[in-house]
C-alpha cells in the first residue's frame, strides 16, 4: 500500500533559525530597563551573602531564576501563538524583564566572590 500526501517537503527547515530570532534591541531594551530591579535584587543577594552563608545565597537566587526562565518560556510560547492578543504581549515583556532583573542581579552578586571565595580558600567571616 502507498499513500501520496499530494507534495513534496520544501528544501531546507522553513522556519528562521534561532539566532535570527534573538531580537537583540529587544532584549537589549529589556536588559537595561531591569536594572533598576537588579540593582536592589542584587543588594539583597549581597546581604545574604555577608550575614547568611554564599550557598544560602546561590540557592536565594538560583530557584526564583529557574521559576522565571520556566515562566518565560511559557509566556513567549503563548505571546508566539498569537501574535494579535496585546495582553499576551505584555506578559511575555514583564517576565522577561524579571528575568533579565534575575540574571544581572545574580551576577553582580555572586560570581565573582564564589570565584574569590574558591581560588583564595578565604572563609566569610
Amino acid at each position: 500500500m502507498t499513500v501520496d500526501q499530494g507534495g513534496s517537503l520544501p528544501p531546507g527547515d522553513p522556519r528562521p533559525r534561532w539566532w535570527s530570532r534573538i531580537r537583540i534591541g529587544y532584549n537589549a531594551a529589556l536588559a537595561v530597563l531591569s536594572l533598576t530591579l537588579a540593582g536592589p535584587w542584587a543588594h539583597l543577594l549581597t546581604t545574604v551573602r555577608d550575614e547568611a552563608s554564599l550557598a544560602g545565597a546561590w540557592v536565594m537566587a538560583l530557584i526564583p531564576l529557574a521559576v522565571i526562565a520556566f515562566l518565560d518560556n511559557a509566556r513567549a510560547s503563548a505571546a508566539r501563538a498569537c501574535p494579535d492578543l496585546w495582553a499576551a504581549q505584555w506578559r511575555a515583556a514583564l517576565t522577561r524583564l524579571l528575568l533579565w532583573a534575575a540574571v544581572l542581579g545574580t551576577v553582580l552578586a555572586l560570581p565573582i566572590t564564589t570565584l574569590v571565595y574558591a581560588l583564595t580558600g578565604v572563609k566569610p567571616a
